[in-house]
């Protein structure tokens, strides 16, 4: 087993994997922004090594790569974000001698391409492969022809929804393009159709790089806000036949390819089952916790595990059950002047009956919100009997307040208590 890990993230991604490892009896390294919020981490790291100011401290490649050799590390811990599906990095890493817990990087190099990832994984959808590349041998001619059908312009690298356009008419899409051609990537881009009332729907596999693939379980993360997801709930993969199928021919595929570690595979599923894939996103994801929830595993534990040993999957999961994600996020920059649940000393929280509870925060009172990272304040997660997680979720989120800045809980509360995993509902925009 490792004796010390660097872990090259922040805040409550950086809370989480510290808890992993010290569950595993190991030294948590933590790299850090001198002008970052972080006295949680700071508390709870075993040694914090400063790497720059701002987001860079958290990308800068040589610094961490030297922050791990001084401290004697002898694994780099990404988590989500940052360089933790960067190719080069993981690659540098490995030829440095030090363990990159995660996929390999000729894979992370691959599913970083989403166009890539189309054609790789093309087998694995119940529907054609109907997305165009944008370059310039692609003309209006071919993407903006009458009668004209709903488009997504999609960026081909990056993920968490980002640079994404729905196009619901041709002026739309030579507008999109045209603004594209000014940034000087468009073959970056691609096209395909908009797919409209189909649920959101994501397969978290694990593999052993073996040979050995698992789908640990299935997540729906329908409700979004501009392609951002807030609220995901687990899926009974057992009980519904078409998502069945859907994991069979990715346990397949990736095992022939010996996929290594973590990977989240997304697909659009509309009601008759049809299956639309749109990415494969080869780390950690945010929404782990659900799966975490729902069979009574740890993921990190997981994969650290699998970096030191190598041995083929034999770890057990509990029986499915519902489990439940809700993310809190500031709408505005500002300062937070109080987060908690009445009657209790954050990130303290009172527990439902009959219910297992989970908050992941490294935000308190007084922290200052610039817009620098990303707005997520805290996950709440909760698993329960079937048919009550959202009910419950409500239920014990009542008496929890923050105050300061704006913020999405009147979303989870304007949201209905429906099981909208089995009934595909409609994006909330």
């Amino acid at each position: 087993m490792y004796h010390r890990i660097l872990i090259a993230n922040r805040a409550d991604c950086a809370l989480r994997l510290i808890r992993a490892c010290h569950e595993m009896g190991i030294q948590a390294v933590c790299i850090a922004a001198r002008d970052d919020c972080l006295n949680p981490v700071q508390t709870e790291a075993d040694e914090l090594i400063f790497t720059g100011m701002s987001r860079e401290a958290y990308t800068h490649e040589d610094d961490i790569l030297e922050a791990a050799r001084q401290t004697g590390c002898e694994a780099i811990l990404p988590g989500w974000g940052f360089l933790s599906e960067n190719f080069a990095f993981a690659r540098r890493c490995r030829l440095m001698g030090i363990h990159f817990i995660g996929p390999t990087s000729r894979q992370l190099q691959c599913f970083g391409d989403k166009w890539q990832t189309l054609k790789v994984l093309a087998t694995v959808s119940t529907c054609p492969h109907a997305a165009v590349l944008c370059d310039d041998r692609v003309g209006m001619g071919a993407l903006g022809h009458e009668p004209f059908t709903p488009r997504m312009l999609k960026y081909r690298f990056g993920g968490g929804g980002k640079r994404i356009e729905q196009c619901n008419s041709v002026a739309d899409m030579t507008n999109a393009i045209e603004r594209i051609k000014k940034t000087q990537c468009l073959g970056g881009y691609f096209v395909e159709p908009a797919i409209a009332g189909a649920s959101h729907v994501e397969f978290q596999c694990f593999g052993d790089g073996l040979g050995g693939v698992e789908v640990l379980g299935v997540r729906d993360c329908t409700p979004q806000v501009r392609h951002q997801k807030w609220l995901e709930i687990s899926v009974d993969l057992d009980n519904n036949e078409h998502l069945c199928r859907i994991a069979q021919n990715l346990k397949h595929v990736l095992g022939e390819m010996q996929y290594l570690g973590w990977g989240t595979v997304e697909f659009l599923v509309e009601p008759d089952g049809s299956a639309h894939l749109l990415e494969l996103n080869p780390r950690l994801q945010v929404e782990h916790g659900v799966t975490e929830m729902s069979r009574g595993i740890d993921m990190v534990k997981m994969a650290i595990t699998l970096s030191c040993s190598r041995v083929p999957l034999k770890w057990a999961m509990h029986p499915w059950r519902e489990a439940i994600e809700f993310r809190l996020y500031a709408r505005h920059t500002g300062t937070i002047e109080k987060i908690g649940f009445e009657g209790f000393e954050w990130p303290e929280f009172p527990v439902i009956d009959h219910c297992e509870c989970r908050v992941e925060s490294a935000y308190r009172a007084s922290d200052v919100l610039n817009g620098v990272y990303e707005g997520m304040i805290a996950r709440f997660i909760l698993s329960t009997d079937r048919g009550m997680a959202c009910g419950r979720l409500k239920e014990w989120l009542k008496t929890f307040k923050l105050n300061g800045i704006e913020h999405n809980l009147s979303d989870l509360y304007e949201f209905g208590d429906g099981n909208f995993p089995t009934k595909y509902g409609k994006s909330h925009e």
